[in-house]
């Protein structure tokens, strides 16, 4: 999972097997290794609507699992909402089209753009 953040807007990168995991209930999560600390962010299937927590170092986005499970099991790009002041956007990660890492492209979802 990728984590974008610009100002008051985040952005989740899924990839498949993630998005497999949330479709059944898990929480997926990733991390940044700081000097001192770990930021942590996870995106965690549950709850009414749309949250986003930040506590004990960890940014938790929570997605309601019938938003998660439509979104899983269609061609849907992303899913997108508001928490407070915060705007978050869920994406299915594509996979890159130009680039030279391999790893960039692991578990990726088929880029929809012709390749050439």
């Amino acid at each position: 999972m990728k984590l974008r953040i610009h100002g008051n807007a985040l952005r989740l990168r899924v990839r498949q097997g993630e998005v497999t995991a949330l479709a059944a209930g898990e929480t997926v999560e990733g991390r940044c290794e700081l000097p001192g600390q770990a930021l942590v962010y996870r995106l965690s299937p549950g709850g009414a609507e749309l949250g986003v927590t930040f506590a004990d170092g960890a940014l938790t986005v929570t997605v309601p699992e019938a938003t998660v499970a439509a979104w899983a099991g269609s061609e849907q790009v992303g899913m997108a909402g508001v928490a407070g002041p915060v705007d978050v956007l869920v994406e299915k990660d594509w996979q890159c089209l130009d680039s030279k890492d391999p790893r960039d492209n692991e578990d990726t979802f088929p880029h929809p753009a012709p390749v050439c």
